[in-house]
């Protein structure tokens, strides 16, 4: 009847019908303003309260509405940005890794690399010197007749 243990937890007798209708969803300013927290602050420790905070709703309010209405939680959010940040840094700079990862808020290379690879599919050593290449070869869909669409 319920999606997961914690609904029928917290809402006892509340239909899942009902409980997706009243989903809440941050009206687009309220996420631009968490974006824009999130990307100004990368390099640094970016606090889930902080971001929150930011919004100006509670800790757990802020990530159930953010994950609702942009589909990702802010976690994720947080790591895939902190990945495109590597990837322009990586094409753009003549950084070391070990800076590079700094600059992205990891905390440090192995780390940068180890969560470069789970989402990009190669290492940012490779990445950088196939110039981001290899990267937009491995997105794109073959239709088998040649013809190459991006994923």
């Amino acid at each position: 009847m319920f999606d997961t243990f914690s609904d029928a937890a917290t809402h006892p007798g509340r239909s899942p019908s009902l409980h997706a209708a009243s989903m809440a969803r941050l009206p687009p300013r309220a996420v631009g303003r968490a974006i824009e927290y999130i990307h100004a602050n990368l390099a640094d420790s970016v606090r889930l309260e902080d971001i929150a905070g930011a919004v100006g709703l509670s800790v757990f309010h802020f990530s159930r509405t953010f994950r609702d209405t942009t589909g990702l939680a802010p976690h994720r959010y947080l790591i895939g940005a902190r990945i495109e940040r590597v990837k322009a840094l990586l094409l753009d700079s003549g950084l070391s890794l070990a800076a590079i990862a700094e600059e992205a808020g990891f905390s440090d290379q192995s780390h940068m690399s180890k969560v470069f690879k789970r989402l990009a599919g190669m290492t940012p050593k490779h990445f950088r010197d196939s110039r981001g290449t290899a990267f937009a070869v491995s997105s794109r869909i073959d239709d088998g007749k040649g013809n190459g669409y991006a994923a």
